[in-house]
């Protein structure tokens, strides 16, 4: 798949169907995920409409999205949170900002992470592996 792009949002893809770009927050440009981790599904789920972590109303309102980051394990983000359980799964957010939900875990399958291609940037310029690391002094 070099070259090609996720047809559901216009993602650049490595061969083997991860993500070629950092996949960043649409709102504050935080980066989410780094270059070739993550693998590309289309498999619909339903998400609740984007909001502040506060303001994330667990209801039927929303959309369905199909296009997805899937990834295995929570240290292969760079900067994400995550709500409280609701029925049986919790929602990704920004960590930075604190909107979402951008993702969802279901609790059955504790081992895959799903990232909505709607919900996050391509960084296709390269801006976000440009911005420094914080560095923490111990």
């Amino acid at each position: 798949m070099s070259g090609e792009e996720a047809s559901a949002c216009k993602v650049s893809l490595t061969e083997d169907g991860k993500n070629s770009t950092w996949l960043i927050c649409k709102r504050c440009g935080s980066k989410i995920v780094e270059p070739g981790v993550a693998t590309f599904v289309e498999q619909e789920r339903h998400l609740p409409a984007m909001e502040k972590k506060e303001g994330i109303e667990m209801t039927a309102s929303g959309e369905p999205l199909s296009a997805y980051f899937k990834l295995t394990d929570m240290m292969q983000f760079e900067n994400v949170g995550f709500t409280l359980p609701y029925e049986g799964r919790k929602f990704l957010i920004c960590a930075d900002c604190e909107v979402g939900p951008i993702g969802v875990i279901e609790l059955s399958s504790p081992g895959e992470f799903w990232l909505a291609l709607d919900r996050v940037v391509s960084d296709e310029s390269g801006a976000a592996a440009a911005k420094p690391r914080p560095q923490f002094s111990t």
